[in-house]
């Protein structure tokens, strides 16, 4: 199967754990990968003015083929682009704050008419039981949801 990731705001404002991102990058260099980096930009998101602290990152802690800007939840136009011309059967969708990014990523994808899936070991959220109903609402509402690293690797 042609498969592709994308990896959703890896990078260090978020703290994700290190096992994960080790995993991420295990499948990064298998499969063509294009991450987001959360930056912020005032006047597109306005976190200040709601009393938010804006990520400072300049880098991903994955590896990828591209890595295009994100203000807000909305994938950038550019990562779609670079998804589309994978031509994938099936886009993992990996990162931070399942309940919000990953999840608004699974959208985007669907509607640009790609097949997302996730495995939910690549994903991290605020809490543990937003980051349970959240692959709940993905397996009935976006696409696939595999168990585990083993079933994405080798399963259907």
């Amino acid at each position: 199967m042609n498969r592709c990731m994308i990896a959703i705001d890896i990078q260090n404002y978020y703290r994700p754990a290190p096992g994960m991102v080790a995993q991420i990058n295990q499948l990064s260099a298998n499969i063509p990968t294009v991450a987001t980096l959360f930056t912020h930009d005032e006047p597109t998101v306005p976190l200040v003015k709601f009393g938010k602290t804006p990520p400072m990152d300049s880098v991903v802690l994955v590896n990828a083929q591209a890595v295009f800007p994100k203000h807000g939840y909305s994938l950038p136009p550019q990562a779609l682009e670079w998804l589309k011309k994978q031509n994938p059967e099936e886009v993992l969708v990996a990162g931070g704050h399942t309940d919000a990014n990953v999840l608004a990523a699974g959208f985007s994808l669907f509607n640009a008419g790609m097949r997302p899936a996730m495995v939910p070991v690549l994903c991290y959220g605020n809490d543990w039981y937003m980051h349970t109903v959240t692959t709940g609402i993905w397996e009935r509402e976006i696409g696939k949801l595999y168990q585990s690293m083993a079933e994405f690797q080798f399963g259907a």
